[in-house]
């Protein structure tokens, strides 16, 4: 959820985040994945973004940096720290326009103090 805002930002990945890349950063290719900005006070301008770029749709940060960014949706859409030793401290997201149909923010490349944030991860029962 964005600070200050009843604005409420997300994304759907259906493949494994990865924390195993330690020299670059590694783009991940998937057709499936999306991102959205729900807005509580009208539904009517909440914005579904579908990936125009499957080959950048998703990138794995590699190590050294995972203390500072969090899931991110092919620079489109991503989780930031500017305290560089803890992710959990002084979270900001950033949205962009690159690699999806269209910007979810208004504000594109401008960055957002963040209130709170979940990640899932979604197990198929066997």
């Amino acid at each position: 959820m964005v600070k200050e805002t009843d604005e409420i930002l997300g994304g759907y990945n259906p493949l494994a985040w990865s924390n195993s890349h330690t020299f670059r950063s590694r783009y991940k290719k998937t057709k499936d994945s999306f991102i959205f900005s729900l807005k509580n006070g009208n539904i009517q301008h909440s914005i579904l973004s579908k990936v125009r770029n499957r080959k950048n749709a998703i990138l794995n940060i590699r190590q050294i940096l995972q203390n500072e960014f969090g899931p991110n949706f092919g620079f489109d859409f991503f989780l930031q720290s500017f305290d560089y030793n803890d992710f959990t401290l002084d979270n900001v997201c950033c949205c962009k326009h690159a690699n999806y149909e269209k910007p979810i923010r208004e504000s594109s490349s401008k960055y957002s103090s963040i209130a709170e944030y979940e990640v899932f991860k979604i197990v198929r029962k066997s």
